[in-house]
């Protein structure tokens, strides 16, 4: 994303928004969303992981399924043919209820 981009959309309301992923995706789809210009966010932590007796430190999401997108109504309504995006209120609405 350019700083031109950002600055051109800037007068537009921005929001929050969840996009729902499949199990292992969420940086792959953060990438995809990223190279269509969106602005992303998957918090990652580290964590050591044994394979075969190596000891490697690799990223993992620490929600898991889950991708925070940043964008217009409009944008959310042109990628909701492709996932599955729940707006941060639908979200508090469902674990008020629980």
């Amino acid at each position: 994303m350019t700083f031109q981009h950002i600055i051109t959309h800037l007068g537009k309301p921005h929001s929050w928004y969840i996009v729902l992923t499949g199990p292992h995706a969420e940086l792959s789809i953060k990438k995809k969303l990223e190279r269509q210009g969106f602005i992303t966010y998957v918090p990652v932590t580290s964590v050591r992981r044994c394979w075969a007796g190596c000891i490697k430190e690799i990223h993992t999401p620490v929600i898991t399924r889950c991708v925070f997108i940043y964008a217009t109504d409009e944008n959310i309504q042109g990628i909701q043919n492709e996932y599955t995006v729940l707006s941060p209120q639908t979200v508090t609405a469902l674990y008020q209820n629980q």
